[in-house]
């Protein structure tokens, strides 16, 4: 089936629109929105954007991963209010 930019755009918009009625997050992340704009163009189908947005959620999970372990994904300032509360 052959789609055009501005039917993937209206069905892009309608599945937005409803995440947003049932208040399901929509990723705002740069990577995501650049490969629903790939789909809308028609550059991309809907398998390799499941597949890169499957790869983005590994880079993000892999990001937070690494701030957990350096421990720099903590609040600097937690230590302090603790100190305060002594």
């Amino acid at each position: 089936m052959s789609t055009t930019p501005e039917t993937r755009r209206a069905i892009a918009q309608r599945v937005f629109d409803r995440a947003i009625t049932r208040g399901a997050p929509i990723d705002a992340d740069p990577a995501f929105l650049a490969a629903v704009e790939e789909w809308i163009r028609g550059d991309i189908d809907m398998k390799a954007m499941r597949h890169r947005y499957l790869e983005i959620i590994a880079l993000q999970s892999a990001d937070r991963r690494c701030l957990r372990k350096t421990g720099l994904g903590k609040n600097p300032l937690g230590s302090l209010d603790e100190a305060n509360e002594e």
